[in-house]
């Protein structure tokens, strides 16, 4: 008995556009991010899921609606699936908490593992709610078919670590509105059936940071 996980980064917002970082402020999707979301509600019309879960922050929330728009399901709020709280660093563009704290977001980038913003919480905190809500609704949808919507720290905060120690976490962030779908046997075993896809969407809907780097799929050979 098998128990899909279809795993969702919200839309994009205005902030994910002007690069100024957002984390647990509650900001809404930008015009791109609603257009995102319709295209999320066509690609899983069709599809069967029993529940779908999400942070509540409001841009989460918005997409997740999105997903269920042609389903009859309503969204479920989640609280250990918000964003990081990025402390003095929220409401403050890249170039301007570069400036300010060129350390932590050297880690930002390069090292997540290591990454604490002033005031705000660590990545090891955000690991272990994501880690501890992603497991506690896998196991109370056992067989089933659920979707998650969340942020993309906190997606890689747990993502990221399924198959490597926490203090070796890769930058692996995914684009906004793109899904990723694993399987999980009744062990706690998973297999990536897909990652990081954003085939539902127009090329002109695509959005991805240009200062976070994409990675490799959970499950996948490391380079090098």
């Amino acid at each position: 008995m098998k128990t899909t996980v279809y795993f969702i980064r919200h839309g994009t917002t205005e902030n994910n556009v002007s690069g100024r970082f957002q984390g647990s402020t509650d900001v809404p999707l930008g015009e791109t991010g609603l257009k995102q979301a319709t295209y999320l509600g066509e690609r899983f019309a069709e599809v069967p899921v029993d529940a779908v879960y999400t942070s509540p922050l409001t841009r989460a929330r918005q997409t997740a609606e999105g997903v269920c728009a042609k389903l009859e399901l309503q969204p479920i709020l989640y609280d250990d699936l918000r964003e990081i709280d990025g402390g003095r660093l929220e409401g403050h563009t890249n170039p301007e908490n570069r400036r300010d704290y060129p350390d932590v977001m050297d880690n930002f980038r390069n090292h997540p593992a290591k990454f604490c913003p002033p005031g705000g919480e660590t990545a090891r905190q955000v690991h272990e709610r994501m880690t501890r809500a992603v497991n506690r609704l896998v196991q109370e949808n056992a067989g089933k078919s659920i979707v998650i919507v969340s942020h993309g720290f906190a997606l890689q905060s747990y993502l990221a670590c399924l198959d490597t120690p926490f203090d070796e976490m890769e930058p692996n962030l995914v684009g906004n509105a793109a899904v990723s779908c694993l399987r999980y046997d009744e062990a706690g075993n998973f297999e990536t059936v897909f990652y990081d896809d954003s085939s539902h969407l127009p090329e002109e809907l695509r959005f991805r940071s240009t200062y976070l780097k994409a990675g490799r799929a959970p499950g996948t050979k490391k380079q090098g």
